[in-house]
């Protein structure tokens, strides 16, 4: 078991790897979208807090110090448009944002999502990221079924912060899992072919 060269390029795209290879035995157990939220929890998570802007805080790995170049890259893409970056380029299909109270996010995730609208063209890649790894650490992630019982829609949810003082709402994504597979795919790529580490 070789050792991993780094963990905002190398590990993630090992997850890839694994994700690839076992698509297709996942689905056929009905356990796809399982798969797909285990590796996005590392693939995603792993890089963005080793790489991210923070005003005082330094990473104990000190990947953003030591790999400069991948740190501007990863910051240029966060201020993109995430339809036009290369993590979509596509028509905004499945996904959709919207914004939720504390008090109704306790109701049922169906009542609440429905609120949601299709992305905007200026939605950043950086907002998008952010509340994917607000959920993940937080465990703020839902599903809805179809009529059969089976996932048909995913739910991230992220508390919006004043500053450091929870506003009192969340914000949140929805995105078919198919449409979601399709940008973690694209996000793996996005940091094996764009980020240079040295």
């Amino acid at each position: 078991m070789s050792n991993y060269k780094n963990f905002i390029q190398d590990f993630p795209v090992r997850c890839g790897e694994i994700l690839k290879r076992y698509k297709e035995p996942e689905r056929k157990r009905g356990r796809e979208v399982t798969f797909m939220l285990t590796i996005t929890a590392t693939a995603i998570l792993i890089p963005f807090e080793r790489l991210k802007k923070h005003k005082d805080i330094k990473h104990p790995s000190g990947d953003k110090e030591r790999y400069v170049k991948a740190t501007g890259k990863f910051n240029e893409i966060c201020g993109k448009k995430f339809l036009q970056s290369v993590l979509w380029k596509d028509e905004v299909k499945s996904w959709k944002i919207g914004e939720v109270e504390e008090a109704k996010v306790k109701e049922a995730p169906e009542e609440w999502a429905q609120s949601s609208l299709s992305l905007s063209e200026n939605i950043k890649v950086g907002e998008i990221v952010n509340i994917l790894r607000n959920a993940f650490a937080h465990g703020s992630i839902f599903t809805l079924p179809n009529a059969k019982d089976q996932i048909e829609n995913t739910i991230f949810l992220s508390r919006i912060m004043n500053g450091c003082k929870f506003s009192g709402k969340y914000r949140f994504l929805t995105v078919l899992p198919e449409d979601f597979y399709e940008f973690l795919v694209k996000w793996i790529q996005f940091l094996q072919n764009e980020l240079k580490l040295h």
